[in-house]
């Protein structure tokens, strides 16, 4: 019996990672024999089509004066536009099917839809802010940990037209108190778990993916290809982090990282468009510590923490609970604790700085520690916590 049933279940299709978005115009008579082929041979496994409700907000947009009390002629003459001969709204906006799960769903026209996506961010995003933040920008993610959420806020935003998303791994258990979606995600490729998320937001939104990470010869190809407007730093390796900005430093590409750092984060902003003689990473690095990550020296990971610790955070901006789990780790910890609520913060951030350099806001380059510590707790500023806290540097870098 137990037999048969890991047969029967081993049979059944797993879950699968991202494709592109397939899109159906009904006012297109070859786009509705395509969609009527799939729904045909059981292809589509659940509809949603709520577009009456997105025109009625469309309609609430353009007369805001009227939203407790709707004119009703107004009303009956705006829906006119978007409603076909047989009276349906059929044939207006777009039908999209995705492939991995076989949902359909009407979604309104592109540019309506984004307007009712950025309703709510008015005006605090202006219209014409709306328009500056999507228009041509090419966003480059690396690093789809604390990454996803970088992902999802910028696009909760309305920040960026095209996304490059760049990872090597697979999700695993331990990546879900970071990034936020379902166990049955577990095993598929990053790339493609934040892809369907994004494309469920927006199927839009035009991405280009990277599934081996990132080296020296697919970062030429994206920096000249796609020409990004904008890095964001989320990945691990010490090496490719001073190469990407040696090269964004001689394009002129600003590079924003957040770090997660217990309940805080700290965040790198570097305007690499603004300052031609900007030292990378804030010139934080000795010369001879720099030009060995970029030589490739080999290090070990004892000596690589050392770097991290020292250089990339100094452990002055690390909290005491940070820095006590840091010594567990291979003892009762396997690896660098993260939490979600950091890695919620970093994308938050980052977003907010993606925001300013496309709107030609006033930003400052720089490293910065943000976090609800410091408004907080008022340990911290206690000599008992900052002597706890001497001590146990001095540990770690004897």
């Amino acid at each position: 019996m137990g037999q048969k049933v890991v047969k029967s279940i081993s049979s059944i299709p797993k879950v699968s990672g991202w494709q592109p978005p397939i899109m159906f115009d009904l006012s297109n008579q070859a786009d509705t024999s395509k969609l009527q082929k799939l729904i045909e041979q059981n292809e589509v496994n659940f509809v949603s089509d709520e577009i009456s409700e997105a025109i009625e907000e469309l309609y609430h947009m353009y007369n805001p004066t009227e939203i407790d009390k709707v004119d009703q002629v107004n009303y009956s003459e705006f829906i006119k536009k978007f409603t076909s001969e047989g009276g349906t709204y059929d044939a207006y906006g777009t039908w999209v099917y995705y492939p991995w799960s076989q949902n359909l769903v009407h979604f309104p026209q592109k540019d309506d839809f984004r307007k009712l996506r950025g309703l709510r961010n008015r005006n605090l995003i202006t219209e014409d802010e709306r328009q500056k933040l999507i228009s041509n920008k090419t966003i480059l993610i690396l690093g789809l940990s604390v990454g996803s959420n970088v992902a999802d806020l910028l696009l909760l935003q309305g920040i960026g037209s095209r996304y490059i998303l760049v990872d090597m791994d697979s999700l695993s258990p331990t990546n879900l108190n970071r990034i936020r979606v379902g166990y049955e995600q577990v095993g598929i490729h990053k790339v493609d778990v934040v892809a369907k998320k994004l494309s469920g937001l927006d199927p839009f939104l035009e991405q280009v993916h990277y599934k081996s990470g990132i080296n020296e010869i697919n970062l030429e190809e994206i920096l000249t290809k796609y020409k990004p407007d904008i890095i964001v730093d989320e990945m691990d390796s010490l090496r490719m982090k001073m190469v990407i900005r040696t090269r964004a430093k001689e394009m002129g590409i600003p590079v924003v990282m957040a770090t997660d750092n217990g309940d805080n984060i700290l965040l790198d902003i570097e305007r690499f468009d603004e300052q031609e003689d900007l030292p990378i990473l804030h010139g934080i690095l000795p010369d001879n510590i720099l030009n060995d990550i970029l030589n490739n020296k080999e290090m070990s990971r004892r000596e690589a923490g050392a770097i991290i610790g020292r250089y990339f955070v100094d452990l002055k901006n690390v909290p005491l609970r940070m820095i006590e789990s840091l010594l567990e780790v291979g003892r009762t910890i396997p690896s660098w604790p993260q939490l979600g609520g950091a890695a919620v913060l970093s994308g938050l951030y980052v977003a907010y700085a993606v925001k300013k350099i496309i709107l030609n806001q006033p930003l400052s380059t720089g490293r910065f520690l943000m976090g609800p510590d410091y408004q907080l707790d008022p340990s911290i500023a206690t000599a008992k916590y900052n002597a706890q806290k001497d001590k146990l540097i001095e540990i770690m870098t004897k």
